[in-house]
């Protein structure tokens, strides 16, 4: 008899353990044995008890097995469990795997707040209390190809095609949340009304010159949303960087000095919808792209993506048959507007 964390509790267990850099390796438990017994839980939980909201997820593999209590919170799996699934955190006691985490959540999370969290699993950072801007470094998670093997393996299951969507349009390698914030603002398609821009490379290296390294004394440089064949690239500027001015000039100098132009972006306009309507405009002429402003969301719509990506709202995942109604009206939308010589809005450079 043991149990396996899930869900939220799977979430926390395994930025945890990403924190302190314990080692844990892929374990194949018979998940028959996984219970939802209140006193079973407490019992192997051990150190992990006071590190864990409540209530506690846990996953069992039969509806049968589902056991209501105040403080545990059973879901149920019922699909084939792929390899290197499930983790062993100690005797009893077992953590689902970051792509099995996803899987959990991808059918209980808005599709936006799903990309959003893919992107934390695929970047370098995790939340943590207590630290300077309230997260620390580490390893990424999980990464594309090990979730495309996981959904190789794993036959149908609920939100698998809304997991797929956020592996088309989430980046790996943020460093931060506000910067997958920025990126998926900026790349979502219409039907999550997004701004459908190009994809950029998250945390761009750009190794400097001699020349450029008098500017900024370092080796390299990284640049946080890069669209490195436009050498252009997107900068966030959030609440520590009033601190470093100095710092930040001397790297928009070397990336001046390596070809490459940066612009910025801070949490106030983030937060806008306005204001992002605007500076994804400036980035479509940037990047030489033809865009369809007329396409673009509304202002309420964006605004609605903005505060969802940016945690301040919590809504339910749209159904398959809100996303095709979504996704056609788009498309009549630009049909209309391709049929309307006078209501073209083109932005050219």
């Amino acid at each position: 008899m043991s149990i396996c964390l899930s869900n939220l509790s799977a979430d926390v267990a395994l930025e945890h353990v990403a924190q302190s850099k314990r080692e844990m390796g892929p374990a194949s438990p018979d998940p028959s044995s996984f219970v939802a017994d209140s006193a079973a839980v407490e019992s192997a939980l051990g150190d992990f008890a006071d590190k864990l909201p409540r209530p506690i997820d846990v996953v069992v593999n039969d509806a049968g097995r589902r056991r209501h209590a105040a403080d545990i919170a059973c879901h149920v799996w019922n699909g084939s469990l792929p390899r290197n699934s499930v983790f062993a955190l100690s005797e009893g006691l077992y953590v689902s795997s970051p792509e099995f985490t996803l899987a959990q959540q991808s059918s209980q999370l808005h599709q936006a707040a799903l990309c959003q969290l893919l992107g934390r699993y695929l970047g370098t950072w995790s939340p943590k209390e207590g630290a300077p801007k309230g997260q620390c470094a580490r390893a990424p998670l999980t990464s594309f190809e090990d979730i495309k093997a996981f959904l190789a393996e794993a036959g149908r299951f609920r939100g698998k095609d809304n997991l797929k969507l956020a592996m088309a349009y989430t980046c790996e390698g943020a460093a931060s949340e506000p910067e997958t914030s920025f990126q998926l603002a900026l790349c979502l398609p219409p039907e999550l009304c997004g701004l459908n821009l190009e994809q950029p490379i998250m945390n761009y290296k750009v190794d400097l010159s001699t020349k450029s390294k008098v500017l900024y004394p370092a080796d390299s440089i990284r640049i946080d949303l890069c669209w490195r064949d436009k050498r252009f690239g997107m900068e966030y500027q959030g609440e520590g960087h009033g601190t470093q001015l100095g710092a930040d000039y001397a790297r928009w100098f070397a990336a001046r000095e390596e070809g490459y132009e940066l612009w910025f972006v801070a949490k106030e306009q983030l937060a806008s919808a306005e204001q992002m309507l605007h500076i994804a405009s400036e980035v479509a002429v940037r990047l030489g792209s033809d865009v369809d402003t007329a396409a673009w969301p509304k202002v309420d719509e964006l605004q609605g993506l903005l505060d969802i990506l940016g945690g301040r709202e919590h809504p339910k995942p749209l159904t398959n048959a809100e996303l095709r109604d979504r996704r056609a009206s788009a498309r009549k939308k630009r049909r209309g507007i391709e049929g309307n010589a006078s209501s073209h809005l083109l932005i050219k450079p």
